[in-house]
């Protein structure tokens, strides 16, 4: 062919060897970018989960210690089994973080009265650590009034301020505040319930009352039992002393009518050569006409440990009064 002059030659077309070569030199920075990109994946992940870890680091595994316990024992008119005890740096159910670590009581409470009852835990409750003095309750999950005939579970969390030894501890019932009498429960070693026990003593001592309103009335008061208790009414006793409570069939042989007025008025037991008046009475004021077994109690709270009591009946609208010796 013939070139026009001063124009350059026309370039050839490619050959297939060279496409080929275009091609595979494109596919491979294809997959150098698809390397790249991965190894870059890579790092940055291990970088974010390495900064992830130092910004909110694994949590540790919760140690929890245990040692089973299932101990009873009466208080304030509640029966209360210590289950088992705990000790950890911390609950997960228990936000409040106040020591190096908490101790954790696992109890069943039972209210097998008829009454009411009332515990404030906080006032009520300590741990006793050797060589400290007792720590108060942190929180609590017990109901402070369990109602009659009920019965529940729950914990009650001591935060202390260095690690303990489960078996060394013990929990206290009893408010200091209120001067009652304490229910020790110890974890291990020697421990006797029945000395927190309600004790009750069988009588068959009658008692003959003369009312003397206008006319000598003369009543009978049959004593059927003593009941020897560390709690009435759903109350502690006071430190030192127990509740004894008197419980009585009266009966009315006259043919009409005779009211001597409640307990509180004329019953009495002597201490010390002291007549103390009851803390309370069921007893009616007045009893019909030919009534028989009328029944009633009257509780006074004495000196604990008695082995006897004197109980008075005062001779009322005028001085002195009958005096009889229960044994206990």
């Amino acid at each position: 062919s013939i070139s026009s002059p001063g124009l350059p030659p026309s370039p050839l077309p490619p050959s297939k060897a060279d496409s080929s070569r275009l091609r595979l030199g494109f596919m491979a920075l294809i997959v150098c970018g698809i390397v790249a990109l991965i190894f870059a994946t890579s790092l940055s992940t291990g970088w974010f989960q390495r900064l992830a870890a130092i910004i909110n680091p694994p949590a540790t595994p919760l140690t929890i210690t245990t040692l089973a316990i299932q101990r009873s024992a009466p208080y304030a008119g509640l029966d209360y089994t210590l289950v088992n005890a705990q000790s950890a740096s911390s609950f997960p159910d228990d936000p409040i973080h106040s020591g190096v670590a908490v101790v954790r009581l696992n109890l069943t409470v039972a209210n097998h009265t008829t009454s009411p009852a009332s515990v404030l835990y906080y006032d009520a409750a300590r741990l006793i650590v050797p060589k400290l003095a007792p720590i108060a309750p942190s929180n609590v999950t017990l109901s402070a009034d369990p109602a009659p005939g009920t019965s529940q579970s729950g914990w009650i969390d001591f935060a202390v301020s260095q690690p303990v030894q489960l078996t060394a501890l013990a929990l206290q019932l009893g408010s200091l505040s209120q001067r009652e009498s304490l229910v020790t429960i110890p974890f291990t070693g020697s421990f006797d319930p029945a000395h927190y026990a309600d004790r009750n003593v069988r009588e068959s001592l009658t008692i003959n009352y003369y009312f003397p309103y206008y006319a000598p009335h003369l009543l009978y008061y049959h004593l059927t039992a003593v009941e020897v208790r560390y709690d009435y009414n759903g109350s502690q006793v006071k430190a030192g002393q127990q509740f004894y409570v008197l419980d009585f069939q009266v009966d009315n042989p006259n043919g009409f009518n005779v009211s001597p007025g409640y307990g509180y008025d004329y019953i009495r037991v002597v201490i010390g050569g002291s007549p103390r008046p009851p803390v309370d009475s069921t007893l009616p004021y007045g009893f019909n006409g030919g009534a028989h077994h009328v029944s009633g109690h009257v509780a006074f709270s004495a000196p604990a440990g008695l082995h006897s009591l004197v109980v008075e009946l005062l001779v009322q609208y005028g001085n002195g009064g009958s005096y009889s010796t229960v044994r206990l």
